[in-house]
């Protein structure tokens, strides 16, 4: 779906309804698969070390922080004061093991449209430092500015960046640290400023995902989204733009492919909410 950029509920309403717009998660998951962790044995005193520094780092600034541990579909949250605002937690510290890589517990509260270009900045991070050396690998952050609802709905505008934090033994991308954090700026802004940072040499790679975006969806299918938001069924689609029933059921069912939704009800909601139409 994305060409790669080389260098040169109880908790919040709604929550299921923006998981299923997680649009680039199979992608992702590819990425990692192609990894092939199962075929090593990663040091689990190494995991242990990360986890302590990355405890030391949230104490200190307070942020949230996300250890993804690749080889085993796992990962670690913890969370200062920004957990609490963000209702992530009562408590004045967070720390909570993931059931999967993937930190839905934040994303779940990600503005739709942040939620698709973040997820194009990720897939361009990894697709780029894949196939890097282990040393090269950790020179490289994604970044960018996002806007996750707090405890009263309120959108908050948060820094963020991801990072290898640790590779494997054989230098493939093993654990991955996503820290979140208040941003000092709150005014409005559009899009989310998604950007790779070179640390070594202080070269940034910005990017401009506005155009990758509006080809998620194709044009006939953002026709067909429309129509049915209208209540128009297949029968009155195909006739409308002279097309066969058939084509409908076809475009239909990409549609909610590439939405990772299941019914069109839901497809017309996420495009709606991602800015797709």
């Amino acid at each position: 779906m994305l060409k790669n950029d080389h260098f040169s509920r109880s908790q919040m309403d709604g929550d299921d309804k923006i998981a299923a717009m997680d649009i680039l998660r199979k992608e992702l998951n590819s990425i990692y698969a192609a990894q092939e962790l199962d075929k090593e044995q990663p040091d689990p005193e190494q995991l242990k070390l990360a986890r302590c520094w990355v405890d030391a780092l949230t104490r200190i600034s307070q942020g949230c922080t996300v250890i993804t541990d690749a080889a085993s579909d796992t990962g670690y949250l913890q969370g200062g004061t920004l957990a609490a605002l963000l209702g992530l937690t009562t408590e004045s510290t967070l720390c909570r093991k993931l059931d999967s890589s993937d930190e839905d517990i934040i994303y779940n509260r990600l503005h739709p449209e942040d939620l698709v270009e973040k997820r194009m900045l990720e897939y361009a991070f990894f697709r780029y430092v894949h196939p890097l050396s282990a040393a090269e690998k950790m020179n490289f952050k994604a970044a960018c500015r996002i806007r996750i609802k707090d405890k009263d709905g309120r959108y908050r505008y948060i820094d963020n960046s991801t990072q290898i934090l640790c590779p494997s033994s054989a230098g493939k991308i093993w654990l991955i640290l996503c820290c979140y954090h208040l941003s000092a700026d709150q005014s409005p802004a559009t899009g989310i400023a998604p950007r790779i940072v070179d640390t070594a040499t202080g070269r940034v790679r910005t990017f401009r995902f506005f155009d990758r975006k509006r080809r998620i969806l194709s044009e006939r299918e953002k026709e067909i989204l429309r129509l049915i938001k209208c209540g128009k069924g297949s029968k009155q689609i195909a006739d409308s733009l002279s097309i066969s029933v058939n084509t409908v059921s076809r475009h239909r069912q990409n549609i909610l492919m590439k939405l990772s939704v299941s019914n069109s009800v839901e497809a017309v909601s996420a495009a709606t909410e991602m800015g797709l139409l």
